[in-house]
């Protein structure tokens, strides 16, 4: 009786586990920062370094892009074993335009994204998560459930193709959209309803490896 209770406990700890997916989320606030501080930045691996970009590992292995493209300049780190990136934007006087995470493959943004002026005041904070019941989490299950490999980062466009999951809001409706390699040729994309999850629909193309 002893073991058979220890087993049904074992089975439901697993059950839990596949149900509840850890992405990993890092967390961004809404404090104000300036494209300079990033020089503080140590690389423990730097990749590619010129005038316009920098590209490299840090010490905990997250991989970052620095680039200085004026009038906007960029950063963005994509966490090691998570789905996220972090992505930050500056003015050209360095000051803060925007931060908020993104996804490691399209990079469409997640969860709260701080907007601020020239002067560096938070002027506006958009919930980019609210339109959607059917959560990212919800796709990872599905993706699980259909077998659909979605990596964690850091992802690099130099290894192949990885499914990309990208969502938008069109006529007042959210959607997602997943792109997979189905076969070595073929992408097969599934749409899905951004609240009750339903397959609106699954097409095919031809993916051509260059």
């Amino acid at each position: 009786m002893k073991n058979l209770i220890i087993l049904l406990t074992l089975n439901i700890m697993l059950a839990c586990q596949s149900q509840n997916i850890n992405t990993m989320e890092p967390t961004v606030d809404n404090k104000f920062e300036t494209f300079d501080q990033l020089e503080k930045i140590k690389f423990k691996t730097i990749i590619d370094k010129n005038n316009l970009v920098i590209r490299g590992y840090l010490f905990n292995n997250n991989y970052v892009e620095i680039t200085s493209v004026i009038p906007v300049k960029y950063y963005i780190e994509t966490i090691k074993d998570s789905f996220f990136l972090i992505s930050k934007s500056f003015y050209s006087n360095n000051n803060i335009k925007s931060k908020g995470l993104g996804f490691n493959g399209d990079g469409f943004p997640i969860g709260i994204w701080y907007y601020f002026d020239e002067e560096g005041k938070l002027i506006k904070e958009t919930n980019y998560d609210e339109p959607y019941k059917f959560t990212f989490e919800d796709i990872l299950k599905f993706c699980e459930k259909e077998n659909i490999r979605v990596d964690k980062g850091p992802i690099l466009q130099s290894t192949g193709f990885h499914t990309t999951i990208y969502r938008d809001v069109e006529n007042g409706q959210p959607w997602w959209e997943i792109k997979r390699l189905k076969t070595p040729d073929t992408l097969e994309i599934i749409k899905l309803d951004g609240i009750t999850g339903e397959v609106l629909s699954r097409t095919e193309q031809e993916y051509i490896n260059n």
